[in-house]
């Protein structure tokens, strides 16, 4: 069995592993400067593909508790699967604390899910104007004065921004490769 975290849409095989090397290092480097690494906290994937920022999140928080939420149907990432993305971790030795659920963010999560910080990466500019739907559902299931930290494109920039304010500060943003409309960024927003 080899460790697979799988093809994004519009982008070859060796152009998702470049980029998951770009998005390691930028994220491994992110994840400590918002809780100390031997933080016991709850951590939810949102829209976790086969559990590549998962396993981010696994390997810098050790006492962590990892839960990866996904549809594991949507076609932005090739044939994503919950028993791959739960081979992955098992590969990793991180099953033990990393656990995948199957979910659209467009409905409310379980109202006893409470998470100190909730990762995403590529996943809302898949949504289309649901992805409100998918942020509102997010910041409820966030702790106050918790993290969400949303790697994307942000094609309407302002409109997300505008939806952000009301909830939550803007602590950072990182701007990756690409520009204009469609330039990646990592915001990491603190719930209010």
């Amino acid at each position: 069995m080899k460790l697979d975290f799988g093809t994004y849409h519009h982008a070859s095989k060796e152009e998702s592993e470049s980029l998951r090397g770009e998005l390691r290092d930028v994220f491994s480097s992110l994840l400590p400067t918002l809780f100390p690494p031997d933080s016991k906290i709850n951590v939810l994937d949102a829209g976790c593909g086969l559990g590549f920022l998962s396993s981010i999140v696994g390997r810098v928080f050790r006492y962590s508790s990892v839960t990866g939420i996904d549809t594991f149907q949507d076609g932005s990432l090739a044939g994503s699967s919950i028993e791959r993305a739960e081979r992955n971790m098992k590969l990793l030795g991180l099953d033990d604390r990393v656990k995948f659920f199957k979910h659209n963010l467009v409905y409310p999560l379980p109202t006893d899910w409470n998470f100190d910080l909730i990762i995403s990466n590529l996943v809302f500019h898949n949504m289309g104007k649901k992805r409100f739907d998918g942020y509102r559902n997010v910041f409820a299931a966030l702790k106050s004065n918790g993290y969400f930290v949303v790697g994307d494109l942000f094609p309407y920039n302002s409109s997300d921004d505008r939806f952000f304010r009301s909830l939550s500060t803007t602590e950072k943003e990182i701007m990756g490769k690409g520009s204009g409309r469609w330039q990646y960024r990592i915001k990491v927003l603190r719930k209010i």
